[in-house]
């Protein structure tokens, strides 16, 4: 599992704008003092932006914030903001503006905690909307922030998606804030029309970076690693092995699988959804070496879309010649338009004579290529049946690194294996074992069955 790429950055601003110890108004030209003033009180606001890269998939990331709250030694915490308002950080960004959040007074004096209350974040890709895992929906943060009437002091969130937004191993996102915060005393602050905020001048007195790790944890040096292999069981993030795509240092050689999806158009079905649980490799001497991928699930074509390589393993193995491999799939759901449905599987063994070299601290690479739309039947009655086409390369001595999506690049290398396979409705695999696509099929008492086939015309 890996981090969003370092060039997929977005800056989420929560901005704490402290100011004239007055009653004011909002005009579009700005901020205009009324006569009444509130004596030892400075004024509030608080913005939100987003200075984004590109996302690629992601087109969105909203944000719900319920609570803003401030902490002072004198006056413990104190609720600034109890209206939850949800915003989508790539549209702030997109406008290239700060969009305000609250406007409130607040008690001069200084402030050492800042917190943010977000109950909910919601990202959009390609395959549609998926809630975030937050490891804790309290963000606490140290910082020195100075009210001060007739001043303006400013509190400013800049949230570090590429350091922040983590996918697991399935797909599913979580969202763990790295967050530069900076306090400023004394600084001009101008809200214009549609309520957009500018924020300039003023002396820094907090200039910190901080993250939250899998238990929740915020503060300077704590985050989740960028190259850890995450997992969500039940209300915890459980953090697993260090994903290490380099070639092993040990005298082993590093093996990589991967996935894709290099289907056609496929019509009413939205979602082909593949679990893997096991991949393993085989040697006439040792026989086979399986190894467990905890089951993974990946949607064959949310990786066509993305024209992907998803990581399904990265594994240290002894050097060797391997000459067959295999994949072992636990589940398949499809969805189309009618919901989703489970599909039948000759068999849930994917076994591929082809060469796999090996060298040590070297990487070597497996690609498996669904083809889905060759994969893909349907029974007279509607139910699916996916007998698995794949082309499988394999290479020696490659270069891989980790995308922001969890996918991998795979260059260079010497390809070993390059072939084409289908599984026939008995579960054998091969050259020749390609269900044909204008097959009537049915599933009988657990087994398919091939029956006659259809001839148009």
């Amino acid at each position: 599992m890996k981090k969003i790429n370092i060039s997929l950055m977005f800056g989420f601003m929560l901005i704490l704008l402290f100011g004239i110890a007055a009653c004011t108004e909002v005009t579009q030209t700005g901020i205009s003092e009324q006569t009444s003033m509130r004596s030892g009180k400075g004024r509030v606001v608080f913005t939100i932006t987003d200075a984004a890269a590109d996302m690629g998939s992601v087109s969105s990331v909203k944000i719900t914030v319920e609570r803003v709250m401030v902490q002072s030694a004198a006056k413990g915490w104190v609720t600034v903001s109890s209206t939850p308002k949800t915003y989508d950080l790539l549209k702030l960004k997109a406008e290239n503006s700060q969009e305000l959040m609250a406007d409130v007074q607040l008690e001069q004096g200084s402030y050492n905690q800042m917190r943010l209350d977000v109950s909910k974040v919601v990202v959009m890709d390609s395959s549609g909307q998926h809630e975030a895992k937050l490891p804790s929906n309290e963000l606490k943060i140290n910082g020195n922030l100075i009210v001060e009437s007739n001043s303006t002091a400013v509190a400013k969130f800049d949230f570090i998606a590429d350091e922040s937004l983590h996918v697991t191993g399935n797909g599913q996102y979580i969202l763990a804030p790295v967050v530069q915060l900076e306090t400023r005393e004394d600084a001009d602050v101008e809200i214009k029309s549609g309520s957009k905020v500018e924020v300039t001048g003023g002396k820094v007195k907090t200039n910190v970076k901080v993250g939250m790790d899998a238990d929740g944890k915020v503060g300077a040096g704590l985050r989740i690693p960028v190259d850890i292999e995450l997992t969500i069981e039940g209300s915890s993030i459980k953090i697993g092995q260090k994903l290490n795509l380099g070639a092993s240092a040990s005298g082993k050689g590093k093996l990589i699988f991967a996935i894709t999806d290099a289907a056609a158009d496929m019509g009413s079905v939205s979602s082909i959804k593949v679990t893997v649980d096991k991949v393993g490799v085989h040697t006439d001497a040792e026989g086979w070496t399986d190894f467990s991928v905890q089951g993974k699930t990946f949607d064959l074509l949310e990786l066509k879309a993305k024209s992907a390589n998803a990581l399904l393993a990265s594994l240290d193995v002894e050097p060797d010649i391997y000459n067959q491999i295999r994949i072992g799939i636990s589940k398949v759901v499809v969805t189309d338009s009618s919901g989703e449905h489970e599909a039948k599987l000759p068999s849930n063994e994917l076994k591929i004579v082809g060469m796999v070299a090996v060298n040590a601290n070297s990487t070597s690479t497996a690609l498996f290529d669904f083809i889905a739309d060759e994969s893909l039947h349907v029974t007279g009655n509607g139910q699916y049946i996916l007998a698995p086409v794949v082309q499988l390369e394999t290479r020696e001595k490659t270069n891989v690194s980790l995308k922001s999506d969890s996918s991998v690049d795979i260059k260079e290398g010497k390809v070993m294996a390059d072939i084409k396979v289908g599984m026939d409705v008995n579960g054998n695999v091969g050259l020749d074992r390609i269900v044909p696509k204008d097959a009537e099929l049915s599933v009988e008492s657990g087994k398919i069955k091939l029956k006659a086939k259809i001839t148009v015309g």
